[in-house]
């Protein structure tokens, strides 16, 4: 129903050739008679094969010292000094170009045009063929010309600039290329109305630990992911490595399925060592099966030595705490926020759909705590957010980490404002990848509660009053939507950093707490 005559024997004939897994290489070497007599037709031919029909008009493209004459190569399993190459090749291809050459030249009695580039693929200048006479006249064609005939729409509005200058798109192309280039912001740096109303949409939903990142890191990434919905396309190639985010949902699965596997019995806080040891194995044989059917894993070898290290990295993390106070309980991956799991799940201290605000402000939130403990008598509780990276420098001052730290945070608003009686919460963030990790605690968790809603209000001002622009995050490699940057992102942002910088005004503050 969709291919016409001529496509439709093609396609049936690649299938009958090969399965429709192999389309992609049955199609590249098939060969099919079109009803044209060769001879009422122009052709497109190797030289060899143009000298056996030669015709009145030629043209000979590739007229280049490195493409014609070939020249000719020492035999890889026959070498010189054993065959001599006049006897193993008595008619080398170097003669044989030569020979069709003249044949083919000595038979264009109307005409004959000899081509070749200038430079090669990679800027490298080429000369021309020694086949070339030298009393052939020269005609050199700029590839900036403007050419006799149209062979694309493209060559068609470079020929007609007053044309190209009426299209909408390379109108507005033209005043993007010379906004990123102006030091002010502009509507193409990520200026927009006061209170667009897909940013207010945006600014509504329930944010996460991610959205808020981006919110006070990257306040365009922000409106280009939450507001217009752009994502990244995953890739699903087999990797050989898992990337950052990925490896560390792999060390946070074993240990939601380890400490999962401890409670209620024996319980995490009263297992011993050998207990945690073997729930832990026991969980890493599950991920090894089932994590390669969901996501992309390594090939087998290295998915077994990656499994291993995050194992490892599990351990380090249930082990670091040796003592609890009686009638401990411990969950991991507890949800908050979470709207549409209005189901209670069994033994947990709040329902995943409870709501959390961030204190001064109308800005719910949710996630998952990567751990929580909580004493007996329910008056003390500790959160903790592992990292899987090495632990950074002058990681006791760590607070908001510049915007870019913020579930230890966040998770301390959720533990206050869902468990009853109004516990003493202990928050603390723990980076697994040292030797011996080692935990960082917040030292005032209501004050650092105040600057996160703080800033988010600040944030939200921003957005609500149009100045969506890049941030810190915008030139991070991990970056999704540096693609959706100027080609050259540095050299940008560099030359509008002041203009920046004055429209973000005191929010910039964020940027430099620790």
């Amino acid at each position: 129903m969709l291919l016409g005559t001529a496509a439709r024997a093609l396609w049936t004939e690649a299938l009958r050739r090969a399965p429709a897994e192999g389309l992609e290489f049955s199609l590249q070497d098939l060969r099919l008679p079109d009803g044209r007599d060769p001879g009422a037709s122009a052709v497109w031919c190797p030289a060899s094969h143009l000298a056996g029909a030669p015709r009145p008009w030629v043209r000979l493209l590739g007229m280049t010292s490195r493409s014609w004459p070939r020249r000719t190569a020492e035999d890889p399993l026959i070498p010189a000094h054993i065959l001599p190459r006049s006897v193993l090749d008595p008619d080398p291809v170097t003669e044989q170009d030569r020979r069709a050459f003249v044949v083919i030249t000595s038979q264009a009695a109307r005409g004959c045009v000899l081509s070749r580039s200038r430079r090669n693929a990679q800027g490298g200048q080429l000369s021309a063929s020694p086949l070339i006479p030298q009393s052939a006249s020269l005609q050199i064609l700029k590839r900036a010309r403007i050419p006799q005939h149209a062979f694309s729409e493209a060559d068609r509005l470079l020929a007609r600039p007053d044309e190209a200058a009426a299209s909408p798109a390379l109108t507005a192309a033209n005043l993007c290329w010379r906004n990123w280039r102006r030091p002010i912001v502009t509507a193409h740096d990520g200026q927009v109305r006061a209170d667009h109303p897909q940013i207010v949409r945006a600014i509504g939903d329930i944010q996460s630990a991610t959205s808020l990142r981006l919110m006070l890191r990257d306040p365009l990434a922000f409106v280009w992911r939450y507001a217009l919905g752009w994502r990244a396309v995953p890739e699903d190639d087999q990797p050989l490595t898992l990337d950052a985010r990925a490896y560390g949902e792999l060390v946070h699965e074993l240990l939601k399925r380890t400490v999962d596997a401890l409670e209620p019995m024996p319980g995490y806080a009263r297992a011993s060592r050998e207990e945690i040891e073997a729930a832990l194995a026991a969980s890493t044989e599950t991920v090894r099966t089932h994590w390669p059917l969901e996501r992309s894993a390594p090939p087998a070898l290295l998915w077994k030595h990656t499994l291993a290290a995050a194992a490892q990295l599990a351990l380090k993390a249930l082990t670091l705490d040796e003592t609890f106070q009686p009638g401990t309980r411990s969950w991991t991956e507890l949800a908050f926020g979470h709207t549409g799991d209005g189901v209670m799940a069994h033994d947990l201290p709040w329902r995943p759909d409870a709501h959390v605000t961030i204190p001064g402000t109308e800005v719910r939130i949710r996630g998952s705590i990567d751990r929580l403990d909580l004493t007996g008598d329910r008056r003390g509780v500790r959160v903790s957010d592992y990292k899987t990276g090495v632990e950074p420098r002058r990681a006791e001052e760590i607070v908001l980490g510049r915007g870019a730290e913020l579930q230890r945070v966040i998770y301390s608003i959720a533990a206050s404002q869902l468990l009853p009686d109004n516990p003493r919460v202990i928050a603390r963030l723990v980076f697994l990848g040292n030797e011996e990790p080692r935990p960082y605690r917040l030292p005032d968790v209501d004050q650092a509660i105040a600057e996160l809603g703080g800033h988010v209000t600040a944030a939200i001002t921003l957005l609500r009053g149009g100045h969506a622009l890049p941030g810190p995050d915008a030139q991070e490699e991990h970056n999704d939507f540096r693609i959706a940057l100027p080609s050259s992102p540095a050299t940008y942002l560099q030359l509008k950093n002041g203009a920046f910088m004055r429209a973000f005004g005191g929010f910039a503050r964020v940027w430099g707490c620790r």
